[in-house]
């Protein structure tokens, strides 16, 4: 309880001498301008991949919506298919760090940056979020999403299949047919504590636990 009491008395005190910058954090649509292909093409992960004949198309986009009440729900389509989008981030700086959120990938989702595998989401109604930081770069930037919504479909890592990949649970919509949104967040937070403030507030053994 006193180190509670203690702890709280400092951050109050201590905080006045606290210099920094604030981060400031942007939240950008990312539906639109997305190109869309059917079939399996390993190569298209890479930025350099001629998508030019592909489908433009803009999210929330599920690739066999155009089936809904004209077929049955159990015969919807289920394949791979691949989705792209080429994007720049003007003034782009040297310390901002840039994310991507989906809402939702079915069933499962392969995610690239300038080649660069991003990671692996195995779900198809859950989010999912990457840091794109270590491989954004000035000028053109390509995303590439490979998606799997096999009715069938098993983890990976489990061999197991999803609760919901039933036939007459609801209908398997697949692809990305929900939304994307990139975050952008400026100069993160850099603290610097006045020593001498801390010195008058912490006994030394207790200081040296802070440096």
């Amino acid at each position: 309880m006193k180190h509670n009491l203690f702890l709280f008395v400092f951050l109050l005190v201590a905080l006045p001498a606290v210099k920094g910058q604030a981060s400031e954090r942007k939240k950008y649509n990312f539906n639109s301008e997305w190109k869309l292909q059917t079939g399996n093409f390993p190569k298209a992960k890479d930025a350099t991949f001629d998508d030019s004949k592909w489908k433009q198309v803009t999210l929330p986009h599920a690739f066999n919506e155009d089936e809904a009440f004209k077929v049955s729900i159990e015969q919807l389509t289920d394949t791979v298919v691949w989705y792209r989008k080429s994007f720049r981030i003007p003034d782009l700086k040297s310390n901002q760090k840039v994310f991507i959120e989906f809402e939702g990938v079915r069933q499962r989702g392969d995610f690239y940056l300038n080649g660069h595998n991003l990671g692996r989401h195995e779900n198809g109604v859950m989010a999912v979020g990457f840091d794109l930081t270590p491989y954004i770069k000035q000028g053109e930037n390509v995303i590439t999403v490979r998606t799997d919504n096999d009715w069938m479909y098993r983890e990976e890592g489990t061999k197991s299949k999803f609760q919901w990949n039933d036939r007459n649970f609801n209908a398997n919509y697949g692809g990305i047919p929900k939304n994307v949104f990139l975050p952008v967040a400026k100069p993160y937070l850099r603290v610097v504590i006045d020593n001498e403030i801390c010195r008058r507030l912490l006994p030394i053994e207790r200081l040296a636990k802070f440096s």
